[in-house]
């Protein structure tokens, strides 16, 4: 006979759920330690650092450079369900818990927290890989565009669980005995393909390039060395529309010889993808809006090293597109004109940064009290209602995340129609 149990068993429970719930926030890392955001409230500010791998010389003599470290934002969310405390306070054994509390609301909490978190960091790429349709080969190769900028540990590709199943129905039943289709079938999981563990992921979002604009630019001021010589451009941090359509979230753009430098300070051959994201920022006073931006492209000329750069252009095609000190270049769709896309990416599992103030206990409540399970930690707060007498739970889960670094990510695109 199941025996009571307490809040905080409770809320480890409904913890250990959420995180389950939550594929996508698995094993992400802590960026920030737990002084900085114990001094937190929502809508404040975390900033992170990039490191600048600096450059390298040849010889005996050293030319030291200056350190340019990148900050990159994000700001301390909070989301809650509350209930009527009467109600959750009589549930008092495991299998009720479960089948009142468990399966229903932490599937609501964790699937709102874990929309918003992918929102924001789905498209936090600089690469992109476009399919026709499903297939084994868009997997396998937006994986191998990790191994191209030699970007380290394990990697995960999030996909809708349609767009597996259809993988898995093509590709697999033609070499894969009956009886194991039928369990991929069921479960609509491929397992480990592509040096990527295949996960399917509902809510991923669906791009629609009807009315986009072909022919968006970025401008930036050039800087000069000592000599007079072009070695960058200053950050960038917004994308140009030319007039003729809209400049979409979610829609990937190439330069021409624009290419990705590296972590480790390496200019790669591998395109750049510029992709208009989206987030919600917060004012001094705590005020919410969402806010469309470029994450910061930082272009130097070809083996200058400047800034802290991850991108790197010709010196000839970048005067080229120079003006009066300013060098504007023009963007290049990857995707078609009024179609449909299907969005999923493949990133190094822990390139997600997920922090919150693990709390030992809530003060100056008895009743108050906090579980932790994994990376998910709830608040649980009760109040009475004075006008009607009818005391109230509410649960919190407070959260900050952010991809720090772009390119450990890919954000693919299927053709739907």
């Amino acid at each position: 006979m199941a025996g009571k149990f307490s809040n905080r068993k409770k809320l480890i429970m409904l913890s250990a759920a959420i995180e389950e719930k939550m594929p996508y926030i698995k094993k992400a890392t802590s960026l920030f330690s737990q002084g900085e955001v114990a001094k937190k409230k929502y809508g404040h500010q975390l900033t992170g650092y990039l490191p600048d791998s600096g450059s390298v010389s040849d010889g005996l003599v050293a030319h030291p450079d200056k350190a340019h470290q990148v900050e990159v934002s994000c700001y301390i969310k909070n989301k809650n369900t509350a209930v009527e405390y009467d109600m959750f306070d009589e549930i008092l054994n495991i299998e009720d818990f479960k089948k009142e509390i468990v399966d229903k609301r932490a599937g609501k909490l964790a699937r709102e927290v874990q929309l918003d978190v992918m929102g924001e960091n789905v498209f936090r790429s600089c690469q992109a890989y476009v399919a026709s349709a499903p297939s084994f080969a868009m997997l396998s190769n937006a994986a191998a565009m990790l191994d191209e900028l030699s970007v380290a540990g394990d990697r995960v590709d999030f996909q809708v669980p349609t767009l597996l199943s259809t993988i898995a129905e093509s590709g697999l039943a033609k070499y894969i005995p009956s009886d194991r289709m039928a369990k991929i079938y069921d479960e609509s999981y491929l397992g480990q393909y592509g040096t990527a563990a295949q996960v399917q992921l509902p809510g991923l979002p669906i791009v629609d390039t009807t009315g986009m604009d072909n022919a968006p630019t970025i401008s930036a001021e050039v800087v000069k060395d000592a000599s007079n010589n072009v070695i960058g451009l200053k950050p960038i941090n917004n994308i140009t529309g030319s007039g003729t359509g809209t400049v979409k979230v979610g829609i990937p753009y190439k330069v021409s010889g624009l290419k990705i430098v590296d972590a480790s300070g390496i200019e790669t051959n591998q395109d750049y993808v510029l992709i208009l994201n989206k987030e919600t920022r917060f004012d001094a006073d705590g005020n919410a809006s969402v806010v469309t931006y470029l994450p910061q492209l930082r272009v130097t000329v070809d083996g200058k090293a400047y800034g802290n750069p991850n991108a790197h252009i010709d010196a000839t095609v970048l005067a080229a597109a120079i003006a009066d000190g300013v060098a504007t270049l023009t963007l290049t769709p990857m995707l078609t004109a009024s179609k449909h896309y299907q969005v999923g990416q493949v990133r190094t599992v822990n390139s997600l940064s997920w922090d919150q103030y693990r709390f030992e206990d809530l003060p100056a409540a008895k009743q108050d009290t906090v579980g932790t399970f994994e990376n998910i930690t709830l608040k649980m707060q009760s109040a009475p209602e004075v006008l009607n007498g009818v005391a109230y739970l509410r649960l919190d889960l407070p959260y900050a995340a952010k991809l720090m670094l772009p390119w450990e990510s890919v954000t693919t695109y299927t053709l739907l129609d």
